[in-house]
């Protein structure tokens, strides 16, 4: 084999190696939040645990699917349309924004208590939840 056959084999290869590794990777399946092993926990302490010690609370909690009890503070709407629920805690300049998967058919209303389950993606002034569904309590 020429030295030119050897470098153009080598390109194919290469070029085969990276288009299997994107094809998996675009077509890898989507973690599913009901299949997902929560860990439970309130408001107040998930936002404790990220003010206390954030690397800490990460190792912890960072995408990870979390079932957050709390009290609705406020009921929005974000750029994609989304509905975004945040619940209160102790710190009245934080929270936990859960940006909602599915919208719930009851009407939702600040002040009632809920449980939503998302995965967290950490702190930035608040705690962040996405993918988050209501978890219907009994």
């Amino acid at each position: 084999m020429t030295r030119k056959n050897i470098i153009i084999s080598a390109g194919i290869l290469l070029l085969l190696a990276i288009s299997t590794g994107a094809w998996y990777i675009f077509n890898k399946p989507h973690r599913s939040l009901e299949q997902a092993v929560s860990i439970t926990v309130s408001a107040d302490s998930l936002l404790a645990s990220y003010l206390q010690n954030e690397k800490m609370a990460n190792t912890k909690y960072l995408d990870k699917a979390l079932a957050v009890k709390g009290e609705i503070a406020e009921l929005n709407k974000n750029q994609s349309g989304e509905t975004v629920i945040i619940l209160k805690t102790q710190d009245p300049m934080a929270g936990v924004v859960c940006t909602m998967q599915k919208v719930p058919e009851s009407g939702l209303t600040i002040g009632q208590q809920v449980q939503v389950k998302g995965f967290c993606s950490g702190y930035i002034s608040d705690v962040v939840l996405r993918d988050c569904q209501l978890i219907k309590e009994n």
